[in-house]
């Protein structure tokens, strides 16, 4: 539907145009008329028409000024200019002041349905342009999330190679930078303080930090939550700075930061990388920022640790591999043991063939160590166990002479840490699926689904599927079935309750469905198993043999 408002001198041609209009162009609705130009300029700023028939020679104002007015309210207004006066003066000036049409009087009405036809059309392309402008923007709102963490991966790992590629992908952001350095923040003991919080409202707690460290930067930064727990803050520079004065501004927002989560009850650690001037040098700031964080471990928590302060860790003379370790710790948490081990191997590797002493060999395993272990708890592992399991691996790890005995160290290890954890998830399923089960026997009669169950339980759809047809050797769908199925067949002995009133309290508002369920289940219909349920138990004996000699 198109609006149009007529705005003309005279009121019979106003009328004209109106009985015209309205009974040749059904898709055209008039939203006023005016007599005069400023009349036609306050209800065009009012009502906001698609289309504008307006007189050239009009009291007060003229047509041509309040074309002009309501081209500069209403840019997308087609304006069509109606007048006596076959001059080409007159028409260039009409559309010179935003006129997409001109038409001479006395109208034919053809003229004007073909004239309102053309100009229809143009306005219905352009409405469909902004509805899809519209959806693009919507969609590309939707998923700035996914453009943000995608634009950071490539950035930290090194895959943005090329400059122009940088500034292109940085500018969609809003990220003006020709050079940067990368915070790391960590919500400090964050498995141990939500050991018994749902993961829901572990998430909430993740969520509530995030936005207040996106409150605290403002829109000049880049925060994205990556790599697990880690939250990257990424501060980019317009121009070329000093180090020194790069280093006091990055330390007092991380400080206020720090601060600001610890007024939510929060211990947040923060570590800082080195300033680059070259933004595709960047990836070696998240490095060093990653490195510095993780030394709260030694240290202490509620930390901002600049990898400078690390003596230690600035002279290391090797890229730590954390691509491995991010891959590693993924196949630890689903209890992928092989392929944990090939990463490990590859990880090993890496840090093996550096130009590093063995104490510093150590050091990083031994940090190593320490994220494995936590891996293994999200995973399942005892966190009781595993704590008394890495004093012993600590203890062992001292006596390695040389790096074949530190690799079969953290080797034996891994497989310490995910047999723990895998007998301890074992125990763990089972009281999950149990508690699953109870769900379902006291919720049959009402429309539950593996996903509402699945979430009673805090375990994804596909995970707690896979566990509850392992533990129960049969899947959601036939386990639902049986309960309802069983309470089916206890109803059915009152001969009182109908058929439709058992398929409703067994949970199934179909009983037709619930028939043909029943007799796919039982091997009779509900009427016959009540009827076999009055005979006496011999009856039902013969009648059940008769029954079977008749199917074969």
């Amino acid at each position: 539907m198109y609006t149009l408002l007529i705005a003309d001198d005279e009121q019979l041609e106003r009328q004209a145009l109106r009985f015209i209009i309205e009974k040749r162009c059904p898709d055209v609705r008039i939203i006023g008329e005016a007599g005069d130009g400023n009349s036609a300029v306050s209800i065009a700023a009012r009502e906001k028409p698609d289309i504008v028939l307006m007189d050239i020679r009009m009291p007060e104002l003229s047509g041509l000024e309040a074309a002009r007015a309501i081209r500069t309210m209403l840019p997308h207004a087609a304006i069509v200019i109606l007048t006596a006066f076959d001059e080409f003066s007159y028409a260039k000036e009409a559309l010179s002041s935003g006129a997409v049409e001109y038409l001479l009087k006395p109208l034919h009405p053809n003229d004007l349905l073909q004239t309102l036809a053309a100009v229809t059309a143009k306005v219905g392309e352009r409405k469909r342009r902004e509805q899809e402008e519209a959806e693009l923007r919507k969609n590309v709102e939707q998923a700035m999330p996914f453009i943000r963490h995608s634009f950071i991966q490539d950035l930290l790992s090194g895959k943005i190679s090329e400059l122009s590629n940088f500034r292109d992908r940085a500018g969609f952001l809003g990220i003006k930078a020709e050079s940067g350095v990368i915070l790391v923040a960590n919500i400090d003991n964050f498995k141990q303080i939500t050991r018994s919080a749902s993961e829901l409202e572990r998430q909430i707690v993740k969520q509530r930090v995030y936005q207040h460290i996106c409150e605290f930067v403002g829109k000049e930064m880049l925060v994205v939550p990556f790599g697990g727990d880690e939250i990257v803050i990424l501060i980019g520079y317009e121009a070329a700075r000093e180090e020194a004065q790069v280093e006091t501004h990055v330390r007092a927002i991380a400080r206020k930061i720090r601060d600001g989560i610890t007024q939510l009850g929060i211990s947040l650690t923060i570590g800082i990388g080195r300033y680059y001037d070259d933004p595709l040098q960047i990836h070696k700031s998240y490095l060093e920022a990653s490195s510095a964080q993780q030394q709260k471990n030694y240290i202490g928590d509620n930390q901002i640790i600049h990898i400078d302060d690390l003596p230690h860790l600035s002279e290391v003379a090797f890229r730590y591999p954390f691509h491995y370790e991010r891959n590693l710790l993924d196949k630890v948490r689903c209890g992928e043991r092989q392929q944990a081990k090939e990463i490990l191997r590859q990880l090993l590797h890496e840090i093996f063939t550096a130009k590093a002493s063995i104490e510093m060999v150590k050091a990083c395993v031994l940090e190593l160590l320490i994220v494995l272990s936590r891996a293994a708890v999200e995973g399942g592992a005892s966190l009781e166990k595993l704590t008394l399991l890495n004093f012993n691996c600590i203890n062992q790890l001292t006596g390695c002479a040389d790096r074949e005995e530190v690799r079969r160290w953290i080797l034996d290890a891994l497989d310490q840490f995910m047999d723990n954890m895998l007998e301890n998830r074992t125990s763990m399923n089972v009281r999950l699926i149990n508690k699953a089960c109870v769900y379902i026997t006291e919720n049959f009669h009402k429309s539950i689904s593996l996903e509402e169950v699945a979430q009673t339980v805090h375990l994804s759809p596909y995970y707690f599927s896979r566990i509850f047809k392992a533990e129960q050797g049969c899947n959601f769908v036939d386990f639902l079935t049986k309960v309802r199925i069983d309470k089916a067949k206890q109803l059915l002995q009152n001969p009182e309750q109908t058929v439709v009133r058992v398929a409703s309290e067994a949970g199934y508002q179909d009983a037709s469905y619930f028939c043909r369920v029943f007799r796919q289940e039982v091997g009779v219909t509900p009427n016959q198993y009540r009827t076999q349920f009055k005979q006496p138990k011999t009856s039902r004996g013969t009648s059940g043999k008769q029954q079977q000699v008749s199917k074969t």
